[in-house]
């Protein structure tokens, strides 16, 4: 019975221990709970009512808590308010101004207050969801000396730092840039309920989100004509603060006499937004442009510095002329409709302006072989068959119709700046420079001694490169004729080599060739020879496949930037491009010299008799196509040169001697002013 007793008194003392711990516990984790509650509450100014996205930021954090406590939890689901609106009023339509002279070449519908478009993906505007996860304040516009810079105020708190804030042009949208990854993992199994039809992400109010024709997705404010590549969905980037950053600079933008007037309901703003890795919250520097439809180009509310190499100047000398470099600017303006195609209506004019440029472009290819259009006749071809399934989409809001119309006028507008299009030195033909170079096309003194060496190869050449390098600009179509002339005159060398080698080893093979009882002197000859068909072949090799990584125009532009960036620049490029040809002709030379020895290597009076007119015409005639730009008979050039033989001796020296090597005369001619015509 007291074993029984004391069985009891046990298990009540254990009892009440265990409700004592829970109680505890349970009153520890509702502490922590109000604690957090406070500790936001005090960093925030949130009203849970109205805000789903504070609530459900809040709910998270205080989730785990709540969980390993045991409480129930409580989920606050938003409330949607989904308004579909109208189709823009006609009135506002892009036809309606067709006639202008400054009609813009895209217009975006009017900011209607409830309008929604249907086909747009994951759009809501009417969420009342603007995200709260920090006071942003009012931010002010700040003149640094070094810099402008977004300074908030009115905060109870301490402000963030200050936003730097950089004028960037369409080019400088790290769009392809991101370097976005996602965690590697096997592939798993996803339930897709019955209840589970809605296949939108929400976006916060204000804001519309479209999935770009190439697929990023792009955001556009339709009340501040705002359009971002910032993450807008519910809980990501603060919608609050992005805004006021806008109207911040549209206010600015609004103060400077110089740049008010620009400042329209249809200007467009675009922001850029290089936020911390892992943390879009923290933005580190703001950058914007503005976006002019009525003239076609980009502008700031800043000073704009265009750097020599940069996509504004594209690296183009003596560009000085805001009418020159406006080419320039409405070039990015059509970018910025490439990155921005939704919401726009595509216009007839532009439509009918792009066909007449292709048209006038195919037209050229075809009566002309020094054609400034940006692509060949088979591509303006297909550009034309394009426009014309293009047409259907004129005066609709056709976002992949937009981007391609946008793309082909970036790109034929970019060929009028490098051209200098409108301007005195206006560049008519492809291969023509427009740039005075003093002294700059002379060859020098080494070249032209190469050149003699190299059977006047690198001479050839080097007219090739001049004609499609033309002030460090490559036309695209050229470009391509180029490459593909030099892979085939580089593979047939290869052929003629390995030929050429095999009739060097034969030679060698056949009996009483090597002896004791011959002289090495066409022995010789013939293992030089073979060493020039083998570099030849070798070297036309490598070149064949260094040009499969320049195949595009702007990788062969970098290729021409970096072979004739030195000294020699276009010379040391058509000296390595001569090579195969050079080390062909000198083993047939050499092997044409070993045959000889051979030949003549005999005391028969016949054989000699026989073979010294048959060996002389064969030279001449060998020769006749190598010298007959420079005579008119083979006769007369013949009677010519052995007249001229005294004087052979000056007429290499003027051949060597240029301008720019006066000294020449005083070593050579022993400084007489004797000169040879």
């Amino acid at each position: 019975m007291a074993t029984f007793s004391s069985d009891i008194l046990r298990k009540l003392a254990r009892f009440f221990a265990l409700l004592l711990k829970s109680s505890l516990r349970r009153a520890c984790y509702t502490l922590r709970i109000f604690y957090a509650l406070l500790r936001r509450l005090g960093h925030m100014c949130i009203r849970l009512g109205h805000d789903t996205s504070s609530t459900r930021r809040l709910q998270e954090e205080l989730r785990p808590a709540i969980c390993s406590s045991g409480l129930p939890t409580s989920h606050t689901l938003p409330t949607y308010i989904n308004q579909p609106g109208d189709r823009p009023r006609s009135t506002l339509a892009v036809q309606v101004d067709i006639a202008s002279p400054q009609h813009p070449l895209y217009s975006t519908p009017p900011s209607h207050p409830n309008f929604r478009d249907d086909s747009s993906i994951g759009t809501i505007d009417d969420i009342p969801a603007s995200n709260a996860s920090f006071d942003s304040g009012l931010p002010q516009i700040v003149n640094t000396p070094d810099e402008p810079q977004f300074v908030f105020s009115g905060h109870a708190a301490a402000p963030p730092k200050p936003i730097k804030l950089v004028p960037i042009i369409p080019t400088d949208v790290k769009r392809y840039d991101r370097n976005i990854k996602m965690k590697w993992a096997e592939p798993n199994c996803f339930v897709i309920a019955p209840k589970d039809n809605k296949y939108v992400e929400e976006v916060q109010y204000g804001w519309r989100d479209f999935v770009h024709p190439e697929g990023p997705r792009v955001y556009y404010h339709h009340e501040t004509r705002v359009f971002t590549d910032a993450d807008m969905r519910l809980g990501k980037m603060d919608s609050k603060k992005l805004l006021g950053m806008a109207k911040a600079l549209k206010d600015y933008a609004k103060s400077q006499p110089d740049v008010q007037a620009r400042i329209d309901e249809r200007t467009e703003l675009v922001l850029e937004l290089n936020t911390e890795k892992g943390n879009t919250n923290i933005i580190n520097s703001c950058g914007y442009y503005f976006v002019d439809h009525g003239k076609r180009v980009i502008f700031w509310a800043h000073s704009y510095t265009c750097e020599p190499h940069g996509e504004i100047l594209f690296n183009v000398k003596a560009a000085k002329r805001l009418s020159h470099i406006k080419y320039s600017l409405e070039s990015q303006y059509w970018y910025h409709c490439e990155l921005y195609p939704h919401n726009r209506y595509l216009s007839r004019q532009i439509f009918e302006e792009l066909r007449e440029i292709i048209v006038h472009a195919n037209a050229e290819t075809i009566t002309s072989d020094t054609s400034l259009a940006p692509f060949d006749g088979n591509e303006l071809a297909k550009m034309l068959d394009l426009m014309d399934r293009v047409e259907g989409s004129i005066d609709k809001m056709h976002a992949y119709s937009v981007c391609v119309v946008a793309r082909f006028m970036r790109l034929f507008t970019k060929v009028k700046y490098t051209n200098f299009c409108g301007q005195p030195g206006v560049r008519v033909d492809a291969d023509r420079s427009i740039y005075y170079k003093e002294g700059h096309e002379r060859e020098t003194l080494i070249f032209r001694l190469l050149n003699l060496i190299l059977w006047y190869g690198p001479r050839k050449h080097y007219k090739r490169v001049q004609r499609v390098w033309v002030d460090e600009i490559i036309n695209a179509p050229r470009w391509k004729d180029f490459i593909n002339q030099l892979d085939n005159e580089w593979l047939g060398f290869t052929i003629y080599s390995t030929v050429m080698l095999a009739v060097d080893v034969s030679f060698l093979a056949v009996p009483g060739i090597i002896g004791p009882s011959l002289e090495t002197s066409p022995v010789i000859a013939v293992y030089m020879s073979s060493l020039c068909s083998a570099g030849s072949l070798v070297v036309a090799v490598l070149l064949v496949d260094q040009s499969k990584d320049y195949q595009t125009a702007e990788d062969g532009a970098l290729y021409m930037s970096l072979m004739t960036n030195g000294i020699p620049g276009i010379e040391n490029l058509a000296l390595m491009h001569s090579l195969p040809y050079a080390l062909l002709v000198w083993a047939m030379a050499f092997f044409g010299l070993a045959l000889s020895i051979f030949i003549f290597n005999t005391n028969d009076v016949v054989t000699r008799a026989t073979m010294i007119p048959g060996w002389t015409i064969v030279l001449i005639l060998t020769l006749w196509p190598t010298m007959w730009p420079t005579m008119n008979t083979p006769v007369g050039w013949l009677l010519k040169f052995v007249k001229s033989l005294p004087h052979q001796s000056e007429r290499v020296v003027q051949y060597l001697r240029s301008s720019r090597h006066p000294e020449l005369d005083q070593m050579f001619i022993g400084g007489t002013n004797d000169q040879v015509a």
